[in-house]
């Protein structure tokens, strides 16, 4: 069987930090990126690699086609986890500014889009199991506010059903992962009566995500579930609005 070789991106986020684990725990190669690196652990690891790439830029996100075409040739895996909500639009749209919109929507959606067309090639040169993984949210399916982080994240999904049947006739698999409130280690610390009263009594399994729960279902997708294809996949603990 041919090495698993992943692409990563937003890989220092909570959650994507423990999916470069995930992949590097059973033996795949695994090419991160983001903004800056904060995973240092794994800088020792022979099988990982590290690349700063704004992913709403796609002139780096060529560069780094390039560098990986000419290093490997293909990759197995796309995993595109890069996004984040902006601090404007928390209280609702009448606050959020139109600069953070524009800036959303590239972050949130149009980031996963650049990525998947200009890896595309890559993905079709590996010889099997051959994913692209694409990172949404509940916010696109419930009312949690942040209007347009939601609209963004519900355009991921509508984008991976229109290239569903495309990609599969180039042997590749589309899915996306929808978590719900994953809050970090800092986040309870700091907010912890926050989290516990507010959010817990909305999880009917009566406790978070965690960033590993998240992980590994991506790992399922792209090496066990193998007939799984345009579907979006919802990992939140029973999460309700």
């Amino acid at each position: 069987m041919e090495k698993d070789i992943v692409l990563i991106t937003g890989a220092c986020g909570n959650i994507a930090k423990r999916v470069v684990r995930k992949y590097l725990d059973n033996g795949a190669k695994v090419i991160a990126t983001d903004l800056n690196e904060k995973i240092y652990e794994y800088s020792k690891n022979q099988d990982y690699e590290f690349y700063e790439l704004d992913v709403t830029n796609v002139q780096q996100i060529q560069n780094l086609y390039n560098l990986i075409e000419s290093k490997y040739g293909k990759i197995t895996h796309l995993i595109s986890t890069a996004g984040m909500p902006m601090k404007t639009e928390i209280e609702g749209l009448e606050t959020v500014t139109f600069q953070d919109i524009n800036q959303s929507i590239q972050l949130n959606l149009s980031g996963h889009i650049y990525m998947t067309k200009i890896f595309l090639p890559l993905l079709e040169k590996a010889e099997s199991n051959k994913n692209v993984v694409l990172i949404s949210s509940v916010n696109a399916i419930k009312t949690f506010n942040l209007p347009i982080y939601s609209a963004a994240k519900a355009g991921i999904i509508g984008f991976m059903k229109s290239i569903t049947k495309e990609f599969g006739k180039k042997g590749i698999r589309v899915n996306v992962v929808s978590p719900g409130t994953v809050p970090t280690d800092e986040d309870i610390k700091s907010n912890g009566n926050f989290y516990n009263y507010r959010y817990k009594e909305m999880i009917a399994l009566n406790d978070f995500t965690k960033p590993e729960d998240i992980a590994d279902t991506i790992y399922c997708i792209t090496n066990k579930m193998l007939a799984v294809t345009g579907q979006n996949i919802i990992v939140d603990s029973g999460q309700i609005s």
